[in-house]
């Protein structure tokens, strides 16, 4: 717990200003470049099949389309293994360019060696990926990949989609992103990609409401922050650079829906056992199962016309 309050202070510090921000994420570059660049993370390539899975289940997805991936990060993982699939242009949105070429290219070959045994899909859609892949591995610069694949990146640091027109997705999809996005902010984002998807589009997002302090102190729950007020969250453990909302599985479920859209699966994949912890009034009104998911799906659509 001496370790988790720690790192709360030090993530509060480097979100004072601008400034210290700035080192932050300079840091964070320098360390995660160095890491991207030897490890693909082991769960990455089981998790973008799965969301892959998700589309495919209701529909999502298909060659043609033109879908857009929310919190592209430094390699554009889940844009990347849809479009070795399915013949789609993407639109890589982020607020802040963490792109990292080496990282890219190393994930690209580590999926090339790895995607026949861990991949579990059709021998022609395996072939045809690893055909792309090999061809991509040929290139030196973003601006090639994205030239070859149908992408286009854009960067806007307030996260707002009005680069985006109105009815012009057919698909938004994220991993591990929304629930970084700020609790006051959230309606707003669900209400533009509302306007930017086309009738009958589609969103599918997976959502981790696990508490990522996690990270700096393995001897906490994974819902730790379940124990703290909204007072007492703000004042010491809340930070701006390591964010994230604390919004749980039923609230995001009424979020989406709150906008028009028609909810098709939202479901729980992960969940620890909380029956032991503290829970702040705060979190009193939600069911059980809400206290205990810290993975959850949810793909809705926009109402066809």
């Amino acid at each position: 717990m001496i370790r988790y309050a720690l790192a709360a202070q030090a993530l509060k510090f480097f979100s004072l200003n601008s400034a210290t921000r700035k080192l932050y994420r300079s840091i964070g570059n320098l360390r995660g470049g160095k890491s991207r660049a030897t490890a693909v993370k082991p769960h990455y390539i089981q998790r973008a099949n799965s969301n892959l899975a998700y589309l495919e289940k209701y529909g999502a997805i298909g060659h043609g389309k033109v879908a857009m991936e929310l919190g592209t990060g430094w390699v554009h993982w889940e844009a990347l293994f849809t479009r070795l699939f399915y013949d789609v242009e993407f639109i890589l949105f982020d607020v802040w360019d963490n792109r990292q070429f080496g990282g890219f290219k190393f994930y690209c070959s580590e999926l090339r060696r790895r995607i026949a045994t861990e991949v579990d899909r059709p021998r022609e859609q395996i072939e045809r990926a690893q055909t792309l892949l090999d061809e991509i591995l040929t290139f030196d610069s973003f601006e090639a990949v994205y030239q070859r694949l149908g992408f286009r990146y854009v960067l806007n640091q307030t996260g707002f989609l009005d680069a985006i027109s109105d009815n012009h997705l057919d698909l938004i999809i994220s991993s591990d992103v929304l629930e970084h996005v700020p609790a006051k902010a959230v309606t707003e984002l669900f209400a533009a990609m509302y306007r930017t998807l086309k009738p009958g589009g589609f969103i599918a997002h997976q959502i981790v409401p696990a508490d990522h302090l996690l990270i700096y102190d393995k001897s906490v729950s994974g819902k730790q922050y379940l124990r703290y007020s909204d007072f007492v969250w703000r004042a010491f453990f809340e930070n701006g650079v390591q964010y994230f909302n604390r919004i749980q599985h039923s609230e995001w479920v009424e979020k989406v829906r709150a906008q028009g859209f028609d909810i098709l699966c939202e479901e729980i994949t992960a969940r620890i056992d909380v029956s032991d912890m503290k829970i702040s009034k705060r979190f009193h009104n939600l069911p059980q199962s809400d206290l205990e998911a810290t993975v959850t799906h949810l793909v809705a659509q926009r109402p066809a016309l």
